[in-house]
């Protein structure tokens, strides 16, 4: 039960990142911003929010205990938590779950911008995801789950690709 209840205190945890990005979809909406891949972004949301129902219902009902591998996904989680918390603070007015472009967006050249392509997907999505996996080892729920959003967030990096270098010449 313990598991659950921490995987529970995990997803509180996001709550804070949820009001930051509405507060900046209405903001970028109401400059003239244009959202991109709407329905895309729609099913990453509904499958990782799966994922963590999933993976908590999974902990309750196996009564999951506490291991190693609790350890290493709380780790894995605070390592995707940090870099969030960078992205957010580095993109700041622009940062939002779905994929926008404001009028007024500048294109953002920080170390980690210059070094890591999409650091939000690849150092905080999937790792908060493998994070959560590992501390409710729900591995017949997150696997297939799993595949499925890396096919969608594949679909996004993509997409998100394309508009970048439509919108900034230097990108």
């Amino acid at each position: 039960m313990m598991i659950g209840i921490i995987l529970i205190l995990l997803c509180m945890i996001r709550v804070p990142s949820a009001m930051i990005s509405a507060r900046n979809e209405k903001q970028i909406k109401a400059n003239g911003g244009v959202e991109y891949g709407m329905n895309n972004s729609k099913l990453l949301i509904a499958v990782q929010g799966l994922i963590y129902l999933g993976c908590i219902i999974y902990a309750f009902v196996y009564d999951v205990q506490f291991s190693w591998l609790t350890i290493v996904g709380l780790l894995v989680y605070l390592f995707s938590l940090v870099t969030l918390m960078y992205v957010i603070r580095t993109l700041s007015p622009f940062w939002t779950f779905k994929l926008y472009i404001a009028k007024d967006h500048k294109l953002v050249e920080s170390p980690l911008f210059k070094h890591v392509r999409h650091p939000n997907y690849y150092m905080n999505i999937i790792p908060e995801l493998i994070g959560f996996a590992l501390i409710s080892q729900a591995w017949i729920v997150f696997i297939p789950l799993f595949i499925l959003h890396l096919i969608t967030l594949i679909n996004r990096i993509s997409l998100e690709e394309k508009v970048m270098k439509q919108t900034f010449q230097q990108y």
